[in-house]
């Protein structure tokens, strides 16, 4: 059994069961990552009795069995991004960073489609066709599909740019490709294209569509899945950097925000439409 992990308590509990009373077990890989005050306070939501009292496999053999455990189960694969990292706080304050790190932790840890991802990767297009209801992470990217990576732009010519870009891709074209980056307008206005998006209906100020060549991409594309699309876009995860000279300064969201609200009228629209790699992948789906 882990003698230590990152979960941090509820602030200010006046007891074991309050101080680790938001845990369902289901937070870390195994029941065995868990503290004996953790496994004790997760078997007390359960409705076990005398945990206390038992060793700590006999505790993980109660709950496994539990009713409230299995149930608790089947929730959490219904959470989203934002849900499962919002749950981590705990009630507290994070900074920008903790959440970034956060992000990056369970992107890590979601799997690859190891049939679309290693010996025959061009039915990844396929995947990116028929296949919108699970996060995924790929190599490659799709029209039509938002994603989280990371980047680190090449030249010296832009003033700023996110190095945490959330990208509603538009479209494609060899080593690079062309999306809109909500990161760079606010919470409230992402929500309103998003909501559009969802109706199919392309409404994107023109300001924020970006070109992101594939060499600067600088970690694998989480294909988010659409329920994640609403809550993903309040993840306080972008980190805007100003390039002056030869250094990198952070640079403020707010700053990039109000910039952006003057181009919020200048649009692109039409039609939103899912494409795979090219014509044969969309004829084989079909």
């Amino acid at each position: 059994m882990a003698a230590k992990n990152n979960l941090k308590p509820k602030p200010y509990a006046q007891n074991n069961n309050d101080r680790w009373g938001y845990l369902t077990g289901h937070e870390l890989k195994s029941l065995n990552d868990y503290t004996r005050d953790q496994l004790r306070a997760i078997a007390f939501k359960y409705g076990i009795s005398n945990a206390s009292r038992k060793t700590g496999e006999e505790v993980i053999s109660l709950i496994e069995k539990s009713k409230g455990y299995k149930e608790a189960g089947k929730k959490e694969g219904y959470k989203t991004i934002f849900e499962k990292v919002k749950e981590k706080t705990a009630g507290e304050a994070k900074s920008l960073q903790w959440y970034r790190n956060e992000l990056k932790s369970l992107v890590a840890s979601i799997k690859r489609e190891p049939s679309r991802m290693n010996e025959q990767e061009k039915f990844d297009s396929i995947g990116a066709l028929v296949n919108q209801d699970q996060n995924v992470n790929r190599r490659r990217v799709f029209p039509g599909h938002f994603y989280f990576f990371e980047y680190k732009a090449e030249t010296d010519s832009l003033p700023y740019y996110d190095k945490y870009p959330l990208v509603y891709v538009l479209n494609v074209s060899g080593s690079e490709f062309y999306g809109a980056n909500l990161h760079y307008i606010h919470p409230k206005k992402r929500q309103i294209v998003i909501e559009k998006l969802l109706n199919n209906q392309i409404d994107i100020p023109k300001k924020i569509i970006h070109k992101y060549l594939n060499k600067r991409c600088k970690s694998l594309f989480l294909d988010l899945a659409k329920t994640e699309w609403l809550t993903a876009c309040h993840l306080p995860v972008e980190d805007f950097v100003l390039m002056k000279g030869d250094g990198k300064y952070e640079y403020p969201k707010e700053y990039v925000w109000e910039e952006m609200d003057q181009y919020w009228n200048d649009r692109i629209k039409g039609t939103r439409v899912v494409k795979g790699q090219n014509a044969k992948d969309k004829q084989r789906v079909k």
